[in-house]
Formats: structure tokens, sequence, C-alpha cells
């Protein structure tokens, strides 16, 4: 168990390195976007760019998930080959068949989302971006199972290092606003697929097995419910919040959410990438339920300390990257942003059981009733309580909420798990409680407020250790994972 706590901490480790530029892109673009785009812009842009992600999200029909679990019951290495060749096969004719069926239809998009069809190439570009990303997921999941995080590292920061250099080209040396910011993805992307393409042709088996297309598909399929659930869960709310607030609302809850998307970046999902394959060749292993008791308990305080640390500093963030004052009153809502990361992170952890059992059709009713329950309340507190966009927040926390919830009692019927919730409520609580403390004292100094809130965070882990959170067994364990991960 030990040497998988280790390989966790470590590919989460270099994984988070790559995130980490995800979000120092966005702070170098941040002040570009907020310079060059009018809040109203912005708002638009986040519009187009919430589209597309959830475009990507449906077609990628989860194929990869799919690959990974087949790929994690196998050893022989043709056969994982030939599900590598025909997962790839599958989503690059969905590809073609995107750009094919909806470029007909751009003009809707355009008049559904803008009323005027001055947006119609811009969906053209939408769409051809979309097709790519979806190809190249064959491709980093690969790494990702074979866990070759440097890889996947390298060629992530790759992409991410063109996209900025062709926004800073678009945005500034051209000068033709949001449109540019689309040319840099698609060809960022192109440019993944060329040079992705000959790592793939090397491992694959050409062999067409329908049986497994089928079987593939029939896994993938409930988790495509669930995934347009999740999305409309996660970008829903934007939708609702232009037709209730306008387009300047959007940009300014899309602000906060970036900030407090750092914590989804660098914890949720550098966590997420290292350890589901890990999991996933774990759970018949007869020591799995500590192991996963273990890593969830660490887990979970690493993002309390995550969401405290951005909730209490992210009024700073903002006055310093962004370049209009406007978009700063976006600070707000990234508390509540950041608590509804936390429990998407949890809610992750108790869904690997039913991949794990391929009863994936259960995750998809569950996350259905919350994006019910999510546009309910939105509509009950923007509309009808009138608290803007600070209740579209609260509306995530209480769905993202109500998902870990059943989802946690669920999986204990599937696969039981006696994980330390108590211990993660303490946690919860002294997160809070000094969230609490830091309104009541104010320094006109900004060093003596910025002092003042390092010390908070620096109380936040010595507070769990007098509560008595960490076990001398695991502070040991964590010392030794440290030193052998080569972090002095």
């Amino acid at each position: 168990m030990l040497n998988k706590l280790k390989s966790t901490a470590k590919h989460t480790f270099i994984y988070s390195l790559g995130n980490f530029s995800t979000k120092v892109v966005g702070l170098v673009l941040l002040p570009l976007y907020t310079a060059k785009l009018t809040l109203l812009d912005y708002g638009k842009f986040t519009i187009l760019e919430t589209t597309a992600m959830f475009m990507a999200m449906i077609f990628g029909l989860r194929i990869v998930s799919s690959m990974m679990r087949w790929s994690a019951e196998t050893e022989d290495k043709t056969e994982r080959k030939s599900i590598l060749f025909n997962s790839y096969f599958m989503l690059f004719f969905v590809a073609i068949l995107l750009n094919v069926l909806l470029n007909p239809f751009r003009e809707i998009f355009s008049n559904l989302l803008f009323g005027t069809t001055d947006y119609v190439n811009y969906f053209t570009v939408i769409f051809m971006t979309v097709g790519f990303e979806i190809i190249n997921q064959v491709s980093m999941n690969l790494f990702r199972f074979r866990e070759q995080s440097a890889i996947y590292t390298i060629f992530f920061v790759s992409k991410l290092s063109v996209v900025l250099l062709l926004n800073i080209f678009f945005l500034v040396k051209m000068d033709i606003g949001v449109i540019g910011i689309f040319y840099s993805q698609l060809i960022a992307n192109i440019l993944q697929f060329i040079f992705s393409l000959p790592i793939l042709l090397k491992n694959f088996n050409y062999h067409f097995n329908f049986k497994f297309i089928k079987q593939m598909l029939g896994y993938g399929v409930p988790l495509i419910f669930s995934a347009i659930s999740v999305q409309l869960l996660a970008i829903g709310d934007k939708y609702i919040i232009r037709y209730l607030l306008g387009y300047e609302a959007v940009g300014i809850y899309s602000l906060g959410g970036k900030i407090s998307g750092v914590l989804n970046v660098l914890v949720v999902q550098s966590f997420q990438l290292a350890f589901v394959p890990i999991a996933f060749k774990m759970f018949k292993q007869p020591d799995a339920k500590e192991f996963f008791k273990k890593v969830f308990k660490y887990f979970a305080v690493i993002l309390l300390f995550g969401a405290f640390t951005l909730s209490i500093f992210s009024r700073e963030i903002l006055e310093i990257f962004a370049q209009k004052q406007e978009y700063v009153i976006a600070y707000k809502i990234v508390p509540l942003i950041t608590l509804a990361f936390v429990f998407k992170g949890l809610q992750n952890m108790f869904a690997l059981a039913f991949y794990f059992k391929k009863k994936t059709k259960q995750i998809a009713v569950i996350v259905s009733v919350a994006v019910l329950i999510n546009f309910g309340l939105n509509y009950f507190f923007i509309k009808i309580l009138q608290t803007g966009i600070s209740g579209a927040a609260f509306s995530t926390v209480l769905s993202t909420l109500f998902i870990m919830i059943i989802l946690y009692f669920a999986s204990r019927k599937i696969y039981l798990i006696n994980y330390e919730i108590g211990k993660i409520f303490i946690a919860l609580l002294v997160a809070f409680i000094l969230f609490l403390i830091q309104f009541f004292v104010n320094f006109n100094a900004i060093f003596l407020q910025i002092v003042f809130k390092l010390s908070l965070c620096l109380l936040f882990p010595i507070l769990l250790y007098l509560f008595g959170f960490f076990e001398k067994t695991e502070l040991a364990k964590i010392r030794g994972i440290i030193s052998k991960i080569g972090v002095k």
C-alpha cells in the first residue's frame, strides 16, 4: 500500500506542475483579457467557451473512461493496443461526424445564444476545435494509464504555451478580439494532434473489435448522460445568469469561477489524473480499502486548505490581475465556488466504486436529479429572492453537496469503505472558523493584512494537529513519502 501512496503522491505532484501552468497562463492572460475585452465581450466569450466545453463533454462519449477501465482488466499488451486503436477510431469518426452535422446549424447556434448571426464564424472554429480535442483525449489518457505523468505534462504545458503565445499575437498584434482566443485553441489542438499521432501509431493493433466497441459504448453511454448532467451543473448557471442578469453578470461570475478554478485545476484535476489509473489497478488488492481510506482523508484536508487559502486571498488576487475595477467584485463569490469544488473532489472519490463495479447508470440518475435541483435553486435565488450571482454560487454549493451525500451512502452499499468522516468534519469546521475570523480583523496596511492572512493559513494544520487529526504512524509515512519523491 505504501508504494501506491508514494506513486499517487508523485504523479499528483507532477500533474499539478502541468496544471499549475494552466493557472499561470490564466493569470498572464487575465490582464490581457480584462484590458482588451469589455465586460460585455468577456461575458460573451464565457458563453462560447462554456458551449465548447459542453460539446466536448458530450461528443467525447466517455470513450476514454471505457478505454482505461477495459485496459485495467487485461495484462495482454496486444489486447491493450487493440483497445487503444478501437477507442481512437471511434473518436476520430465522431469528430468528423460532429463537424459535418453541426456546421449547417451555425446560424441557429448564433441566433440562439446571441440573437444575431454575427457569430456564425465563431462556431465553425469551435466545432473544429472540439473535434480535435476529443481525438487528443486518447493519447493523453494513454499517458495517464501508463502512469507517464512526465510525458503527459510535457504535452500539456507545450499546448498551453502555444495557446498563450497565440493569444498575445491575436489580441495584441492582430487586435481581433474574442475570435482570436478560439483561433489560438484550434491551432494548439491541431499541433497536439500532429505530434501525438506517431506515438499512437506505434501502439495500435489494427484490429476492429465490434464486440468490444459495443461493450465500451454500453459502459460509456450512461456516463454521457452523467457527463451532460455534470456539465449542466458546472456551466448551466452561466446560461441562467445570462438570461436573468445579462452578459456583464456572466463575466463577473465567470471571473470568480476562474479564480476558484485554481483549486479545481491544481488539486481536484491533478489528483484525478494521477489517482484514477492507480485506483482501477488497486481495487482488487487486499489492502485496497485502507488505501482508499487514507487517500480520502488527506485529499480532503488538502482540498479544504486550498479552498480556505484561495477564499481569503481572492480580493488581493483580483486587485493585482484585473485591469478594470468593475471585475474585482468577483471576489465575493469565490468562497462559495471553492467550497463547491471541495464537494466535487470528495464526490469523485465516492464515484470510483460505481466505475469499478460498472454501475454507471446510478451516477447518471443522481447527477441528473442534482441538475434539476440546481436549476430550481438558481431560479429561486436569482429570480425570486434577487440575490444575483451570489445566489447562483450558493445553488452550486447545495447541488454539489447533494451529490456528495447521495454518492457517499450509495457507494457504501456496493463497496464499503469506512472513511474518517468525523475528522473531515473537524477540518471543515476549523477552516470555516478561521475564514470567519479574517472578517473581524482588518489592517490599514496591506502588508500587515497579508501577513495576518498567511498566519491564519499556517494556523490551519497546527489546529488540526492539536485536534488529533493526524496519527503518528501517518506522519511517519508522510515524511517517508516526501523524502522518497525528493521533496525537501
